[in-house]
C-alpha cells in the first residue's frame, strides 16, 4: 500500500524535475512528515519514521522500531529497482551508434 502510493507519486512527477529516485524517497518523506496525516498510509510514515536533518543540510532516514526498518528497506529496495528500470529503458531505447 505504501509503496504504491510512492509508486504513484513518482509516476505523477514532471519529467524535467526527475532526480535520483533516492532523492524523490526522501523529497517524498519529507512531505508527508511535514503535513498532519490525512490517511492510513501518512500515519504510518509518521509513526514508523523518522526524520533528521545533519549539520551540512543533507536528510537522514531512520526506522522507528523493527516494523519501521522494514518499511524503510523496502520503500529503499523499491527505490534502487525503480531507477535500474529507468537505466534498463534508456539502454533499451539507446543504439551503439549514439555512443560514436
Amino acid at each position: 500500500m505504501i509503496i504504491k502510493a510512492f509508486s504513484e507519486y513518482l509516476q505523477n512527477i514532471e519529467i524535467e524535475e526527475k532526480k535520483p529516485t533516492l532523492d524523490l524517497l526522501v523529497q517524498w518523506i519529507k512531505k508527508i512528515k511535514e503535513n498532519p496525516a490525512t490517511n492510513n498510509i501518512e500515519r504510518v510514515i509518521h509513526h514508523e519514521i523518522f526524520l533528521t536533518k545533519n549539520k551540512i543540510g543533507m536528510y537522514m532516514l531512520t526506522g522507528n522500531g523493527k516494523s519501521g526498518k522494514i518499511l524503510l528497506e523496502s520503500l529503499y529496495n523499491f527505490a534502487l529497482s525503480y531507477e535500474q528500470q529507468k537505466f534498463s529503458r534508456w539502454i533499451h531505447n539507446t543504439s551503439p551508434k549514439d555512443f560514436c
